[in-house]
């Protein structure tokens, strides 16, 4: 359930990527109103992930799942009906709001259901679905354009939505450990925002989200119009970087549990997804570079392995490091975080690329992880060695 949860909404979310060029002659806007339209559902996103966590401690996986997965699909579905520019923005802005909450739920679903000494692969089994979301839209999506019509491409998803927010209703009941975590108390926001450990996470992922939402809003767009493919060819080959990401990434996480069966550090063993993820990510400044379409797609895909084994760490990361009745509410702040200054990259590359090129933005962001993984290494290693130094204990969530 959590699997088609995950790969519904990124679905969704991508379905005006995708069709950007189509709804670009329909609306008549430009670069500069694409950014605009993504801010529309970037700063509801932003909020909600927050509130959002907070709804899921106080309320648990269930009520706010359900809750959460009916609204977005009905907000995808008015997509599909807009009449303006401004309902477009407006149906982006409820899907933004709905689809935030769903990943502090995951969290605590997950928490709730495996035991900790398997949370982390299933982690990394349900952790692909919005990887394989993202890699199903572009043949789908034009699919449902091609045989339907572009309005048909929002409504179907919004529909099949409707159907799985009543399917998890009825599938997430009697969770093992959810009333163990019920009986501890749902904490303060006061508490989460005091814990030390959470804000070198929030740290490192506000500085390398930005690399993940620009290609997720803006490589279907510069595949299109840059290399010249159609919305057909599009959904040939739009699959190929996430479907590769999610393989490698399967594989990374078996292995850091390799690595805590050994008896190895959980903590320092999912790092190693954080710091393999900053060595890939500069590859990305040579996109604009590549000679065809083979090369730039293995340089897009060599980013996105990147950008998803920072998502995949996280989750296993707070899971070892924090107290399980925070970890919704630290999952939302670390995601409001990176999704400002996914915002932030966002709206300003519209004005950055027609000034300056695309050259600019993904030289720029070829910079991001490998800063991010010091910000991190200093928060949390150095941190802990000094913590060692001076014998205070580690506690472990």
């Amino acid at each position: 359930m959590l699997f088609c949860t995950g790969f519904l909404n990124y679905l969704d979310r991508q379905t005006l990527s995708i069709l950007k060029a189509t709804l670009k002659s329909v609306f008549d806007f430009d670069d500069s109103g694409y950014s605009t339209l993504i801010a529309a559902f970037m700063v509801p996103y932003i909020i909600m992930y927050v509130v959002g966590g907070r709804i899921v401690d106080r309320f648990g996986s269930r009520l706010s799942m359900t809750v959460f997965i009916a609204s977005w699909s009905v907000a995808n579905a008015l997509g599909g009906l807009a009449q303006s520019l401004g309902q477009l923005g407006g149906a982006r802005a409820l899907l933004g709001a709905a689809e935030a909450g769903t990943f502090p739920a995951f969290q605590r679903a997950i928490i709730s259901w495996v035991p900790s000494e398997r949370r982390a692969f299933a982690m990394s089994l349900v952790a692909p679905s919005t990887t394989l979301g993202a890699v199903a839209a572009p043949p789908l999506i034009a699919a449902l354009t091609l045989h339907l019509s572009w309005r048909g491409a929002f409504i179907l998803p919004g529909v099949l939505g409707l159907l799985l927010a009543l399917a998890w209703w009825f599938a997430d009941r009697g969770a093992p450990a959810e009333a163990e975590i019920r009986e501890s108390g749902a904490a303060s926001f006061g508490e989460v925002l005091r814990e030390r450990r959470l804000w070198g996470v929030v740290a490192a992922r506000g500085l390398s989200d930005p690399v993940w939402y620009f290609h997720l809003f803006w490589i279907p767009g510069y595949l299109q119009e840059r290399l010249g493919l159609s919305l057909a060819q599009l959904g040939a080959v739009g699959w190929i970087p996430t479907v590769t990401a999610s393989v490698i990434c399967i594989a990374a996480a078996h292995l850091t549990d390799q690595r805590v069966a050994r008896g190895r550090d959980p903590i320092s063993s999912r790092l190693l997804f954080f710091y393999s993820g900053a060595v890939l990510a500069p590859i990305g400044a040579l996109t604009t570079l590549a000679p065809n379409l083979a090369v730039a797609l293995l340089l897009i895909t060599i980013v996105t392995v990147a950008c998803q084994l920072w998502f995949f760490g996280t989750g296993p990361l707070l899971a070892d490091m924090l107290p399980a009745r925070i970890n919704a509410s630290a999952f939302g702040v670390i995601g409001a975080f990176g999704a400002s200054t996914g915002l932030i990259l966002n709206f300003a590359a519209g004005p950055i690329i027609e000034q300056l090129g695309y050259a600019v933005v993904f030289g720029g962001l070829a910079l991001l992880h490998p800063i991010a993984a010091l910000v991190l290494w200093l928060s949390i290693v150095a941190d802990r060695r000094r913590t060692a130094d001076r014998g205070e204990p580690q506690a472990v969530g």
